[in-house]
């Protein structure tokens, strides 16, 4: 077990960082139904940030690439996945000469993936990453009987293997290694110099290597957002974005695969022309969508503790070797790392790194990870969200959090401070102290949330136990459901939770404008409605209605003043 922690399986969470022979014994399947996340056709991936759009495309290009050889061997026509990184241009601002740049970039990858079939290291990898591809990953029947065939070698015969048979040595006996080494010379040095490079470049070395054997490209197109915004815009006609993807999906021998962020400039592909979309958003709030979540996390889990033993012999750890883990699903470790999450893999995978590092602090890796240590990684995960901020910007959110843990609810609204919470939402790209719930629009204001780690550092009520108003302290399905209820923030409410000694009640009686409120220890207060803040003198007031409120004494009448409705 000690070993385990030692490791730090989850350590990794760029999907950059992992090696190609890693990513499909790592990659779980995001989709439901008869489509799968390999399938050779046109899509358009939306997630915010840490959404696993990298992870999407990197399997796609790894399950591609590895398929190159058992295609050859069976003669089937080749797919030969191209990978391009957006971000690699962002320094230009000319959205003709990003257009320029993407069509050389293709042509290059397309003419030196012979190079990475011809490298013996490279290979030996692939061999490598295939043995660990899950048995139900290959899918053409065919291909997967060589592809097992293949696998039975050892990684130097495996090599030897494709020198024989292709001609490695540089007498390539398939026409394809030897026209892509002589375009890769000289026609794509001539490329460069080309004044207006398009789309015909691509067509043109397609028809050199690819359309006698009817074979494909697969081009995935990651980190979109990056570009220079001018790529997306439109004037009179089309974007250059817009005129690149029409050029590659009327090409019949291109299919594309392109991450972008949901509601960015770079998310204008709204036709199913372009492809179907698919949303890597994982939803947590209800019971349905959290067991389908976290039946994708135990599988991440799984993948991630046995990524050295993937298709081996060795026995494999399980989730619940590691995890202290309900057997109902709910009410413990993985729950909480999962709504410390927020549904977003990157952070899901920072959280269970976390959390195995705050076992291993308070058990020295001799224990499971156990819901104690979750909570604290969600505590220290906050606190350091939190040295972002100077001591006044503290101050000022941590009076909002009161007057909502006031109301037991952690989403709210707070009219006309659009600007005083932006810092709030935009310190990080991937994660904040609050996120935007509904955007607002006209006279309907903006809805937030707090982040759930905040909540938890805060001790704001994020679930309610079912069927009832009481706060749920486990934050579990187990117990209760998420709070749904909002709260309008204003002025007077944030002064109010400025004064200490506020304590609950509800009211227990009322006639006209007065009445009596229980307390929690069942003490009676008297009020009238006078004693209630101005804010809410409006909002109605009946039996069993929850409250706020300052306990006074006047003589031996007790009192209860400065009332605030939930």
């Amino acid at each position: 077990m000690e070993t385990i922690f030692k490791q730090r399986p989850f350590k990794i969470r760029n999907a950059d960082e992992y090696n190609l022979s890693d990513i499909l014994s790592l990659f779980v399947n995001p989709l439901e139904g008869l489509r799968s996340p390999l399938d050779f056709e046109n899509s358009i991936i939306k997630g915010r940030m840490g959404s696993g759009k990298t992870m999407f495309l990197r399997a796609n290009y790894a399950y591609y690439l590895f398929n190159i050889v058992p295609r050859l061997i069976e003669e089937a026509p080749l797919i030969l996945p191209v990978f391009i990184r957006l971000s690699d241009f962002q320094h230009i601002d000319s959205p003709s000469e990003i257009y320029r740049q993407l069509i050389i970039k293709i042509v290059e990858e397309l003419s030196s993936v012979y190079l990475k079939l011809q490298d013996s290291k490279q290979m030996a990898n692939i061999h490598h990453g295939m043995k660990k591809i899950p048995d139900d990953v290959f899918f053409d029947a065919k291909i997967k009987s060589t592809a097992k065939q293949l696998l039975k070698l050892g990684s130097e015969e495996y090599v030897e293997r494709l020198s024989n048979e292709f001609g490695f040595d540089g007498k390539s006996k398939y026409s394809f290694f030897e026209l892509s080494a002589n375009y890769k010379k000289s026609q794509v040095i001539e490329l460069k110099k080309k004044q207006n490079p398009g789309i015909g470049d691509v067509v043109a070395i397609y028809d050199l290597l690819l359309r006698d054997s009817n074979g494909k490209i697969l081009l995935l197109i990651d980190e979109a957002g990056s570009l220079d915004k001018n790529f997306f815009k439109s004037t009179e006609n089309d974007s250059f974005f817009e005129i690149f993807m029409n050029q590659l999906r009327t090409a019949d021998f291109i299919r594309t695969k392109i991450a972008v962020y949901p509601n960015s400039y770079s998310d204008i592909l709204t036709e199913t022309r372009y492809g179907d979309a698919v949303a890597l958003e994982e939803e947590i709030k209800n019971v349905a969508s959290y067991k389908k979540f976290r039946a994708k996390v135990e599988a991440i889990i799984f993948n991630y503790l046995n990524i050295e033993t993937s298709n081996n012999h060795e026995p494999y750890i399980n989730p619940e070797d590691v995890f202290d883990i309900n057997k109902t699903g709910m009410g413990d470790a993985i729950e909480q790392i999962i709504n410390g999450s927020g549904g977003n893999y990157r952070r899901l995978i920072q959280l269970l790194d976390l959390s195995m590092n705050e076992s291993y602090i308070r058990a020295g890796g001799k224990g499971k990870v156990t819901i104690e240590d979750a909570i604290q990684a969600l505590n220290s995960h906050c606190g350091n969200l939190l040295t972002s901020f100077n001591q006044i910007e503290i101050e000022f959110i941590q009076n909002i959090a009161k007057a909502c843990k006031n109301r037991s609810t952690y989403r709210f609204k707070y009219p006309n401070n659009s600007q005083a919470l932006y810092k709030y939402m935009t310190k990080s790209q991937e994660f904040n102290i609050l996120n935007v719930i509904e955007a607002g629009s006209g006279q309907r204001g903006t809805t937030y949330s707090f982040d759930y780690s905040f909540c938890v550092h805060q001790e704001i009520t994020t679930h309610l136990i079912s069927g009832t108003e009481k706060i749920d302290k486990d934050r579990s399905f187990l117990t209760g459901d998420w709070v749904t209820r909002n709260v309008t923030i204003n002025t007077e409410m944030i002064k109010q939770s400025e004064v200490i000694g506020k304590i609950e009640g509800e009211v227990e009686f009322i006639k006209e404008d007065k009445g009596l409120i229980k307390s929690l220890s069942d003490s009676r207060y008297f009020f009238s409605r006078e004693y209630i803040i101005q804010s809410d003198r409006n909002k109605s007031l009946y039996i069993g209605k929850k409250v706020i409120f300052y306990p006074s004494k006047l003589g031996d009448s007790l009192l209860a003043t400065e009332i605030e409705i939930i």
